[in-house]
């Protein structure tokens, strides 16, 4: 396959016309040791034939090719940027098709905080009195229309550490960032010594009690709407899969306590 190539410093000048497909993916994380990696996929296969990563200190301009991967029509890729030493820089991703166009990504830089929200349709996006409320376990934070939430979610995503995540299109949940080491095991539910997660509720036979489970995104998984037992064994294969799970745990209706606990990776 013949390819062609335009010269790198060229591009500035072209810039202002030419706009980014919003089907090629580009990720952009913190690598570790002051490494970044920019990540992407190609959804056009053989039809492109020039692909070059730039990085700039500014996110609209100054822009310098850095790497060009060899095999540009790879479905999926990546690259180690090692050279900055710096994670506060700007990425994109210029690229050319067959037919001639060629496009460049929307500028990033490496997130601090985490974005696991569902996408919201073309319809609601345009509806001004479609509002989206965000808030924290007990404290509603504010109700936006879709273009003030962007704004608001970008924010948290590129200055914070803070995670947001879709209860549904129109409910956010902010969980603020906080240092596991800090983190306390709950006396009530927790993973015993064989790897089962184990409810310790001496009262429960005098209370109202009741349990909610999530993922750890927050997604929720299963409820346990009355426990009548002090004592309480649940199987690992509840959870599917190891890893850190969140709980809530009622009593008559109320919060009593909100945690999480570990599961192992050896069932």
């Amino acid at each position: 396959m013949k390819k062609f190539f335009i010269p790198v410093f060229s591009f500035l000048a072209v810039a202002n016309g030419l706009h980014a497909q919003n089907n090629f993916l580009v990720q952009v994380s913190d690598a570790g040791n002051a490494k970044v990696r920019v990540a992407w996929t190609n959804p056009y296969g053989d039809s492109i034939v020039q692909l070059n990563i730039q990085r700039s200190w500014d996110s609209a301009r100054n822009y310098k090719t850095i790497f060009v991967p060899l095999s540009p029509e790879l479905p999926q890729n990546g690259y180690i940027d090692e050279t900055a030493g710096y994670t506060g820089m700007y990425y994109r991703v210029f690229y050319v098709l067959a037919n001639g166009s060629y496009f460049f990504t929307k500028a990033q830089k490496v997130k601090t905080g985490s974005d696991f929200t569902d996408e919201i349709s073309e319809d609601k996006k345009a509806d001004t009195n479609f509002l989206i409320t965000v808030h924290d376990d007990d404290t509603m934070i504010g109700q936006f229309n879709y273009n003030q939430y962007r704004q608001f979610r970008d924010s948290i995503v590129n200055y914070t550490r803070d995670t947001l995540y879709s209860l549904t299109d129109a409910d956010i949940l902010i969980r603020y960032y906080a240092n596991n080491i800090n983190w306390m095991p709950s006396p009530h539910i927790f993973t015993n010594s064989d790897g089962y997660v184990q409810i310790s509720l001496a009262d429960a036979s005098e209370k109202n009690y009741r349990l909610r489970f999530f993922d750890e995104f927050h997604k929720p998984l299963f409820s346990i709407q009355h426990i009548a037992q002090p004592q309480l064994l649940l199987d690992k294969t509840d959870f599917m899969h190891a890893g850190w799970f969140y709980f809530e745990l009622y009593e008559n209706n109320k919060v009593k306590e909100r945690n999480k606990f570990y599961i192992p990776k050896d069932f």
